[in-house]
């Protein structure tokens, strides 16, 4: 039996329910400013230091109303969400067991929600747009939520928000214990009310959520075992290519996750499923449901094994855990079920 786990039953067709993260963040220079007698030569200092250059946020978003949910074929158990925005324009959420939902908000349709994606994620390029959301946000009246990396100063990675922690703002983990580390470069979601007009807007937060580090980069990766659903796999080692790029052999993983993998000699292509398909040195990976999408590199093949990039399994086969550790790469979609609620 397959390991692509189900998790159909989590969320009901019309109700999705998950344990993970939203925002909602609107224009903080339109909302009610809050006084701070003490930091108004700071604003200043602020606004005539540098504001103007271009900056961008860790995280793109996009906010619609909630047309229809429905199982997305990509990966048993995860939700397809099509939203519509105020002007009618249409995009896709996929939704998984990795999306964080600030407040374990129900989504349902005629919702309004947003959906926050890595600004620089590799992306399917269809119409309407398609994210896989690695946040998700439930409009509630008089609440707004950031998601982005702040600096050491707090301030957003956009320059739009700064930070003033107090001794009320609630500071949590992603599994909603209490943090004590330092906020200072890290991703974080925000949850406020108000904020000043100031460049940047400035908030004293009710709560802030810290996200997850990403692994730092290791030099060596062609010592590290592979870990699939929980278990060692014998396969070729895994390496870094000229640009960077971890890749890692296809079969053994693929098959590891339950998927049948076919070889066309003749055309250089591999199938996965009948629905997942690429072709040796082209960077076009495709879904029957989509165009090709690149990777930054392309397969490969070493003393007759075929590898890809590492990212082709959580952007391919949205197995939602995905990830280097010190001494291992774990690909991991059993805990899918473990932590969406029915």
């Amino acid at each position: 039996m397959k390991s692509k786990k189900a998790i159909a039953g989590i969320l009901s067709a019309a109700v999705l329910s998950a344990s993970a993260f939203t925002a909602f963040a609107a224009e903080p220079g339109a909302l009610n400013p809050i006084a701070y007698p003490e930091k108004q030569e700071e604003k200043i200092a602020l606004a005539d230091s540098g504001w103007d250059k271009e900056e961008r946020s860790y995280f793109g978003s996009f906010t619609g109303i909630v047309q229809k949910i429905e199982d997305f074929r990509g990966l048993e158990g995860s939700k397809f969400v099509s939203v519509e925005n105020e002007e009618g324009m249409p995009a896709n959420f996929i939704i998984s067991a990795g999306t964080y939902i600030v407040d374990n908000a129900e989504i349902e349709v005629g919702a309004v929600i947003t959906g926050f994606f890595k600004a620089d994620a590799p992306r399917i390029m269809i119409y309407p747009p398609q994210y896989g959301v690695d946040v998700v946000v439930v409009e509630k009246e008089g609440q707004y939520v950031k998601a982005d990396l702040f600096d050491e100063d707090l301030v957003s990675a956009d320059r739009s928000l700064k930070l003033n922690v107090s001794d009320d703002t609630e500071v949590l983990s992603e599994d909603g214990e209490a943090f004590e580390g330092e906020l200072a470069d890290r991703k974080l979601v925000v949850i406020y009310t108000t904020s000043t007009k100031s460049i940047p807007a400035q908030t004293i937060p009710q709560k802030i959520i810290v996200l997850k580090e990403e692994t730092a980069p290791i030099s060596d990766v062609s010592i590290l075992d592979i870990v699939v659903n929980g278990e060692k796999i014998e396969a070729e080692a895994p390496y870094r290519d000229e640009q960077g790029v971890i890749m890692v052999p296809l079969r053994g993983i693929a098959e590891a996750l339950g998927f049948d993998v076919s070889w066309n000699a003749e055309s250089r292509k591999i199938v996965l499923d009948q629905n997942i398909s690429l072709v040796i040195g082209k960077d076009q990976y495709m879904s029957v449901e989509a165009v090709p999408i690149q990777l930054g590199a392309a397969p490969e093949i070493i003393e007759g094994r075929t590898f890809v990039p590492l990212d082709f399994f959580k952007e391919l086969l949205r197995i939602n855990n995905v990830q280097v550790r010190e001494s291992q790469i774990l690909i991991d979609d059993k805990e899918i079920e473990n932590k969406l609620k029915n």
